[in-house]
């Protein structure tokens, strides 16, 4: 059971890659954890080709396909366009010859402007108070293994729930390093669609494309956020019809700092 920065390491290296079974999800590979693999071989490229990687604004994942654990992957990237202080860039994840996942990331570097807007810093409690999930083999994920969850609101997945949002702590267990944006994409994904809690029965569910914008860089938190440290999520339904399901998410770090803006398209396959 390898932690998520021994694969990080191994991007950086530039071979195949092939995850052990823990990151796995159901049949495929559990999507932050592709998705910031993806990313993690953009700041490779990126990093070597110029002196200075400006901070990351946002990111666009497509899960294309599914994407195997115990089978080797490549990864392949292209900059999309480079300018003065704005680089998007490109990563294809290909496995058995076709693409699994595809991540879009901008890079930006920060201006002077009369524009300001802060957002306002929040009181979150206690950090990993609620209820906590653990893993339950043959019940959650394999890749649940990896992360500790603490729901403080909203309900847990095929509870029939009358709500629309999720509100809770999230934390890699298994990691040493301080979190930079792609361990955070590998961790603010964890989270079981908000929309399974409405469901009164098991039934298939997954995320089609995931946004995320960073606003709070890590390089620009006053405190680094440590590998165990715990992050606030707060999700909502937005929207749902003819089974796919529109989600908005907060996370925050513990003193109550907004770092990410989140949104997903998921599918639900609850009628069948």
């Amino acid at each position: 059971m390898n932690p998520f920065d021994y694969y990080y390491e191994q991007v950086k290296s530039k071979g195949d890659l092939n995850l052990d079974p823990t990151w796995g999800q159901g049949k495929t590979t559990y999507g932050g954890m592709s998705a910031a693999l993806g990313l993690a071989a953009i700041e490779r490229d990126l990093t070597a080709q110029r002196d200075e990687l400006s901070p990351l604004r946002s990111i666009s994942v497509h899960f294309c396909g599914a994407l195997n654990t115990q089978t080797p992957f490549t990864t392949d990237t292209r900059v999309l366009k480079a300018g003065r202080s704005v680089v998007h860039a490109m990563a294809e994840i290909h496995q058995n010859e076709g693409c699994a996942t595809t991540v879009t990331a901008c890079y930006g570097a920060g201006r002077e402007s009369n524009v300001v807007v802060a957002p306002e810093s929040r009181e979150l409690g206690e950090p990993g108070s609620g209820q906590r999930l653990s893993y339950i083999q043959g019940v959650t994920p394999e890749f649940v293994k990896h992360i500790d969850f603490s729901y403080v609101s909203g309900g847990l997945p095929f509870s029939n729930s009358q709500h629309d949002h999720i509100h809770g702590w999230m934390r890699f267990n298994d990691c040493e390093s301080n979190l930079s944006e792609v361990h955070l994409v590998a961790l603010i994904d964890a989270w079981p669609p908000t929309t399974l809690q409405k469901l009164k029965t098991v039934a298939p569910c997954a995320s089609i494309t995931w946004s995320l914008e960073v606003v709070t860089p890590t390089s620009a938190l006053s405190t680094p956020i440590a590998g165990n440290d715990w992050l606030y999520y707060e999700a909502e339904i937005a929207e749902a019809h003819d089974g796919f399901a529109h989600t908005t998410a907060r996370i925050y770090t513990s003193d109550g700092t907004l770092i990410a803006l989140s949104r997903q398209l998921v599918v639900v396959y609850d009628v069948r």
